[in-house]
């Protein structure tokens, strides 16, 4: 996403995203819940707004400003039994995590880089298990190359936003937005041609606000956690 795109028709949707094709079937607002739980839609009467995160494509997610966000995805993955690999410069703020899986032995959490044979040791003999690789490791758009193969995710977690990182958000599936200070909501608007109501959004979302950006996309919603998500995680922050 970094401006090739038209400039939306109305304050509700932003212009055409450059995404794969296919990808923004992975966001729902279900019936009977499905996937993970983003949050509830701001502007459809709390409707639940889930995310295909782990599906039989590969999917790529990133995360701006939004560490609870990240964790709480990755804790809800684990939860649904996935296995999880963490690379990350503040371990501390993942091992609650780690912590509240049922099977530890199918969560890495480390300052390097998972190697494949880590990962086929937390996965277990199954091809098709669920993976949940996170890359947090500061304000570089770098991170791992994208999962290859069925049920495997990638989780781009980024403090802010930064000319650097434009390239990671162009290869993503959906791009989750927290709030953001004026000139990061200023350069959002110029490489995803946002309109001045979506660019004063982002700069005045609240800690549990969150944006959905992605082909033709802007979803406001707010996060929805349960009392032993804040128990492990603390209180809803941006990051």
């Amino acid at each position: 996403m970094t401006g090739r795109r038209t400039a939306p028709g109305a304050t509700t949707r932003a212009g055409t995203v450059r995404l794969r094709a296919g990808a923004l079937d992975t966001l729902t607002a279900p019936v009977a819940t499905a996937g993970i739980l983003l949050g509830a839609d701001a502007d459809a009467d709390g409707a639940p707004v889930t995310l295909a995160l782990l599906r039989p494509v590969p999917t790529r997610v990133v995360v701006l400003g939004a560490l609870h966000l990240a964790r709480q995805m990755a804790l809800r993955a684990v939860a649904e039994g996935a296995a999880l690999t963490v690379t990350t410069g503040r371990p501390p703020a993942w091992e609650p995590v780690a912590r509240a899986a049922a099977d530890p032995g199918r969560v890495r959490i480390g300052t390097d880089e998972a190697q494949p044979d880590d990962d086929a040791a937390i996965r277990g003999p199954g091809d098709t298990d669920a993976l949940l690789t996170v890359h947090d490791r500061g304000a570089t758009g770098g991170g791992p190359a994208p999962s290859v193969g069925p049920w495997r995710a990638t989780l781009l977690v980024l403090p802010a936003l930064s000319p650097g990182v434009a390239d990671a958000a162009d290869d993503a599936d959906v791009v989750l937005l927290g709030r953001m200070p004026p000139q990061e909501a200023d350069l959002a608007a110029r490489l995803w041609r946002l309109t001045e109501p979506m660019a004063e959004s982002l700069r005045t979302l609240p800690d549990h606000g969150v944006v959905v950006l992605g082909r033709s996309l802007w979803r406001r919603l707010d996060l929805v956690t349960a009392e032993r998500e804040t128990a492990l995680l603390g209180p809803v922050r941006r990051s």
